[in-house]
């Protein structure tokens, strides 16, 4: 094999690893944070605000599926505005 190949087969392996790692965080993280609230109603701001970060991770999620399932990165026009940076 190549160093080439070696080399994008590594890197291949790291984007892999940064997705794996990318979902566990989220899921730790929500797995930490959705707990807190108990026995708390939430306003109905603090639901507005909460559904909307819900289907902007609804949407990133079904991005990184068609990603992994099609080979396809870009993201349609209608995530764009709903990550940061985009």
């Amino acid at each position: 094999m190549s160093a080439g190949r070696t080399v994008r087969k590594i890197e291949r392996t790291q984007e892999f690893l940064d997705l794996v790692g990318a979902c566990h965080h989220f899921v730790a993280a929500c797995g930490k944070a959705v707990p807190q609230p108990r026995g708390r109603k939430l306003s109905d701001d603090e639901r507005a605000v909460l559904a909307q970060n819900v289907a902007r991770c609804r949407n990133t999620l079904d991005w990184i599926e068609t990603a992994a399932e099609t080979g396809e990165v870009d993201m349609d026009e209608e995530l764009a505005p709903l990550l940061p940076g985009e």
